[in-house]
C-alpha cells in the first residue's frame, strides 16, 4: 500500500530536520513532507475553522486538483503552542514521498495535447479560486506540479490583491517560447489576448480551449472498451441494483461512436430499490439518444442534466400516482459515464462513485452527496471529523425522492490525452475504501495489458462480496485506449475573435482537414510576435474606423433605430401581425428565446409609470412559493434550469451580475436583494409579460461589461 504523506503548512515548520518524529507520530522525510506513521489513528481536529483554512473546504469539490486539510499538529514550545496544519491528497509520490515535477519544467517536454490540457483545468480553477480570494495559487510554477494529465496544487495561497485573466495571460506567457509548434502561435495569440484584456472571462477562455483540444483530438486514435457486472452479495436476498450496459456484457466501441456506462443503486430500506434503479437506466437510456455527435461541451453537459431531471420526474410522478409517502417513496442514485470524441464526462448523485485510475495512480472523482460532505462544502468542518459523525452517510439527495426543482446533478467532464481506466460502482464496492487498497493488484495491470477487461470486472465482485459484503455491488469499467494517428503537425482552426469571442461548436471525430490550419497559425492583426503583420494592421485599422462610422451612420438614419413600443402585459401579437425582426448589430432581441444558457437583462426605465412596474422576485423552489429574494434594476441573469411542471414552465434563474442601484424599486420590496451566484424560480410566463426583461444576445456589450466584473 502506498504510504500517508502529508504536506505541512504554518510557521516553523523549517526547524525540523528529516527523520525527526513530531508528537510520536509524524516523520519528517523532507521540506514540509512528513510521514503519518499511524494512518489507522484519527488526526487531531481543530476546535474552530480559522479563515485561511475555509477555502480548503469551500473548495472540497476541485479536490482532484487541490489538498485537504487532513488535520492540525499542535507542538507545545516555551513560547507556546504552535499550529501546524497538515494537507492530504497533494503531489506527493505516494511510494517514494517526492514533490512531483512543476509545471515549468516538464512543460518544455509535454506533447501539444497535454500542454493545453494543463491550461484547460488551470482556467476551469480560476474563477472559483478567485472567488475565494487565493487564485493566487495559480500563478506560482513551485506551487503547480503535474501528474501525468493532472495539474495539483501544493497548496492554497491567499491574495494580496484583486486578480484577473491578465494576470495569468502574463504569467502564461512565460511558457510561451518553449509550447509545442503545433500550438505555439496559438498560444503565443491566446495570451496577448489575455494581456490585452479581450478575453476577460474564465468561461470564453475555456471555449478556446476547448475548440483546439478538439482539435488536436482528431490526431488520435480512441477506442473505448466497456464491461459491466452486478451481483446481489451474499446476505441479500434481492438486488436493487441496476447497470447498463446489462451486467456480464463486454463491449468494444470504434472512435466515434457515442459511449455510455450507468450503474444505479436503489436506496437500501426504501421500498423497491430496484423499480427505482431500472427505471432511472430506461429514461436515461432514452434521452442520451439524442446527444448530437457535434455537441459542443455546454450542450452535452445541458443534456446530460436534463437526462436526470428526466429519470428523475419518472420515478418522483410514479411515487406520486401511487400515493406514496416517506420511506415508502422509491430512489436510486445514479454515476454515468459518457464518452465523448476526446473528453469523458461523468454525471453524478447520490453516494455510487466514480473513479479515475492512471500508471501513476487512483483518484475518486466524484462526492458523495451525503451529510458529511455538506459539511465540508459548508466549511463547518474537515472531512476526516465530519465523517465520524452520527448520520454522516445519510444522502442528502437522489433520483426520485424530491422534485426536479430541488435537484443538482453533478457532471464533469475529462479531456483524455492517454490510456485511462474509468470504474464507476455502487457502494457495494467502494465502501471501506476498498478501491483506494485493491486498484493497483486488481487494475493497474489492465493499463499494462497484463489483463483483460471481464477478469478485472469479475475479481472486483469478488472482492466487494468476500471483504465487504453487506449490500449489493455494481461495478462499470470504460477503458479509454489513446494512440496518436502520427506526426503532429503545425494545426489551425479559425483564428480567436477581438471583439466578439464565441465558443466554437465542436465538429466530428474526423480527420484533419484544410480548415483547421488557421487555427494554431493565424493571428490577429495586432498580434506583436510578427513584425509582418504591423504594416497590414495599419491598413486594417482605418477599414475598420470607416466601417463603425459608416454603421453609426446607418444605424441614426435606419428606421430600425426607433424604439420599438412594447406590447402591454399579457397582450400577444395578433396572427397577421409580423414581430419586430432581430436587428443583427443590435444589444438584444425583441424575440423571447428563453432556452438554458440565455440572459436576461433587468432594464426598468426611470421614467416608466410606477404603477407599472413589478419587482421580479425569484422563488425558493417550484413547489416552496416562498419569495428568495427581488432582483435590483440592471441585474443580468442566466437561465440555469429549465422545468415543465402542471402544465407551467418554470425557470431557475441565476444572478450574474447588477450593474445600476434598484432605486427605482418600492421601498416594500427591497428589503432582500439578490446577489451575484444567487438563484431562485419564477415562472416562464411571469418573465415573458414583463416590461422590464429583454434577452441579450450572445455577443452583448452589455454580457462583455457584466462578465468582466463576474
Amino acid at each position: 500500500m502506498p504510504k500517508h504523506y502529508l504536506w505541512a503548512i504554518g510557521e516553523g515548520f523549517k526547524a525540523y530536520r528529516p527523520g525527526e518524529i513530531i508528537v510520536d507520530r509524524y516523520q519528517v522525510k523532507g521540506d514540509r513532507i512528513l510521514l503519518d506513521t499511524q494512518p489507522e489513528e484519527m488526526p487531531q481536529m481543530p476546535e474552530e475553522i480559522p479563515g485561511e483554512i475555509e477555502p480548503y473546504l469551500r473548495l472540497f469539490p476541485y479536490r482532484l486538483h487541490i489538498p485537504q486539510v487532513f488535520g492540525i499538529l499542535s507542538v507545545t514550545e516555551k513560547k507556546g503552542t504552535r499550529e501546524i496544519w497538515l494537507l492530504q491528497g497533494g503531489p506527493i509520490d505516494g511510494n517514494s514521498g517526492s514533490i512531483m515535477p512543476d509545471i515549468a519544467t516538464a512543460w518544455k517536454n509535454a506533447t501539444p495535447m497535454r500542454q493545453l490540457n494543463w491550461l484547460w483545468q488551470m482556467a476551469q480553477l480560476w474563477q472559483p479560486l478567485n472567488v475565494q480570494k487565493v487564485a493566487s495559487s495559480l500563478l506560482n510554477s513551485e506551487n503547480l506540479r503535474v501528474e501525468g494529465q493532472l495539474v495539483r496544487l501544493l497548496e492554497l495561497q491567499a491574495d494580496r490583491k484583486s486578480l484577473t485573466l491578465q494576470h495569468l495571460g502574463r504569467f502564461w506567457q512565460k511558457w510561451a517560447s518553449n509550447a509545442h509548434p503545433a500550438v505555439e502561435k496559438f498560444l503565443k495569440q491566446l495570451f496577448h489576448q489575455m494581456i490585452a484584456g479581450e478575453i476577460h472571462n474564465a468561461d470564453r477562455l475555456i471555449g478556446q480551449l476547448d475548440r483546439a483540444l478538439e482539435v488536436l483530438g482528431r490526431s488520435q486514435i480512441r477506442k473505448i472498451h466497456i464491461t459491466t457486472a452486478t451481483d446481489t452479495g451474499p446476505n441479500r436476498s434481492n438486488n436493487e441494483d441496476a447497470c447498463y450496459p446489462p451486467s456480464k456484457t463486454a463491449i468494444s466501441y470504434p472512435p466515434s461512436y457515442k459511449t455510455i456506462a450507468i450503474v444505479c443503486d436503489g436506496i437500501g430500506g426504501q421500498e423497491r430499490g430496484e423499480e427505482a434503479s431500472e427505471l432511472a437506466i430506461k429514461v436515461l437510456c432514452q434521452n442520451l439518444q439524442n446527444i448530437p455527435e457535434e455537441g459542443d461541451p455546454l450542450t452535452i453537459t445541458t443534456k446530460l442534466e436534463e437526462s436526470a431531471y428526466a429519470a428523475n420526474d419518472a420515478i418522483y410522478e410514479r411515487n406520486d400516482n401511487e400515493q406514496r409517502q416517506g420511506r415508502q417513496r422509491m430512489g436510486t442514485t445514479l454515476v454515468m459515464a459518457l464518452a465523448h470524441l476526446h473528453e469523458l464526462y461523468i454525471t453524478h448523485i447520490g453516494d455510487s462513485r466514480a473513479y479515475w485510475i492512471t500508471p501513476t495512480r487512483c483518484y475518486q472523482v466524484t462526492l458523495d452527496d451525503d451529510v458529511a460532505t455538506r459539511q465540508v462544502r459548508l466549511g463547518y468542518s474537515l472531512y476526516q471529523d465530519a465523517v465520524n459523525q452520527i448520520a454522516s452517510g445519510a444522502l442528502v439527495q437522489a433520483l426520485g425522492v424530491t422534485a426536479s426543482a430541488s435537484l443538482h446533478p453533478t457532471v464533469q467532464r475529462f479531456p483524455i490525452d492517454e490510456d485511462s481506466i474509468f470504474l464507476i460502482c455502487s457502494d457495494g464496492l467502494s465502501d471501506r475504501n476498498r478501491v483506494e487498497e485493491y486498484w493497483q493488484t486488481e487494475i493497474l495491470p489492465l493499463l499494462e495489458g497484463k489483463t483483460n477487461l471481464a477478469k478485472v470486472r469479475d475479481r472486483l465482485i469478488e472482492i466487494a462480496n468476500a471483504t465487504n459484503g453487506h449490500d449489493n455491488v455494481t461495478v462499470a469499467l470504460v477503458h479509454y485506449q489513446v494512440t496518436d494517428k502520427g506526426q503532429i503537425t503545425e494545426l489551425s482552426l479559425p483564428p480567436v475573435k477581438v471583439q466578439h469571442l464565441k465558443v466554437q461548436k465542436s465538429q466530428k471525430n474526423a480527420e484533419l482537414n484544410p480548415s483547421d490550419s488557421q487555427f494554431f497559425d493565424n493571428k490577429p492583426k495586432n498580434f506583436p510576435y510578427d513584425s509582418e503583420y504591423k504594416s497590414a494592421w495599419f491598413y486594417l485599422s482605418g477599414i475598420l474606423i470607416l466601417l463603425v462610422l459608416g454603421g453609426i451612420l446607418a444605424y441614426f438614419l435606419s428606421p430600425l433605430a426607433k424604439v420599438l413600443p412594447k406590447p402591454p402585459k399579457n397582450s400577444t401579437f395578433p396572427e397577421n401581425t409580423e414581430k419586430p425582426s432581430k436587428q443583427p448589430n443590435s444589444i438584444f432581441s425583441p424575440a423571447l428565446s428563453l432556452d438554458i444558457g440565455s440572459f436576461i437583462w433587468i432594464n426598468h426605465s426611470a421614467n416608466s409609470p410606477k404603477s407599472l412596474y413589478e419587482p421580479i422576485e425569484l422563488l425558493d423552489s417550484t413547489a416552496n412559493k416562498t419569495v428568495k429574494g427581488t432582483v435590483g434594476n440592471g441585474s443580468i441573469l442566466k437561465v440555469t434550469r429549465k422545468l415543465n411542471q402542471s402544465q407551467e414552465t418554470w425557470l431557475e434563474l441565476e444572478v450574474v451580475c447588477s450593474t445600476e442601484t434598484p432605486s427605482s424599486i418600492d421601498p416594500e420590496f427591497s428589503n432582500i436583494f439578490l446577489q451575484p451566484k444567487d438563484k431562485g424560480w419564477i415562472q416562464q410566463a411571469k418573465i415573458e409579460s414583463s416590461l422590464d426583461v429583454v434577452i441579450l444576445e450572445r455577443n452583448s456589450e452589455k454580457l462583455d461589461g457584466c462578465f468582466k466584473n463576474y
